[in-house]
């Protein structure tokens, strides 16, 4: 197994949901307008369960995964705080231990 070392190219991984597709597919063409992220993955939908406002809620949403690289990140933040349709949308950022030197670097190409 090969190590994440200083030399690797670091990628991120931003997670969000969304309500409908739409949605989704909408902020990821931003993004991709932008050169903020490599790609888009648009799964679902999904059930989310969680508690709001102190009452327990199931919906349907849609999952919205975003690879980019460490510059990009708080600008993806901004857009989606500005685009997202939620009062307080989920945003996770994740560091990717490894990836192959090829991808990672075909992920740096598409960003700027």
């Amino acid at each position: 197994m090969r190590y994440a070392t200083t030399a690797m190219k670091q990628i991120i991984l931003v997670s969000t949901t969304l309500e409908n597709k739409e949605d989704a597919e909408r902020i990821a063409g931003l993004l991709l307008d932008r050169k903020l992220i490599a790609c888009a993955q648009i799964s679902g939908p999904i059930t989310s369960l969680y508690r709001w406002e102190g009452v327990t809620t199931s919906e349907t949403e849609f999952s919205l995964s975003l690879k980019t690289t460490p510059p990009c990140i708080e600008a993806i933040k901004v857009l989606l705080r500005q685009e997202h349709p939620y009062d307080l949308p989920e945003v996770m950022v994740q560091e990717i231990f490894d990836s192959s030197d090829e991808y990672s670097s075909w992920v740096y190409g598409e960003v700027q």
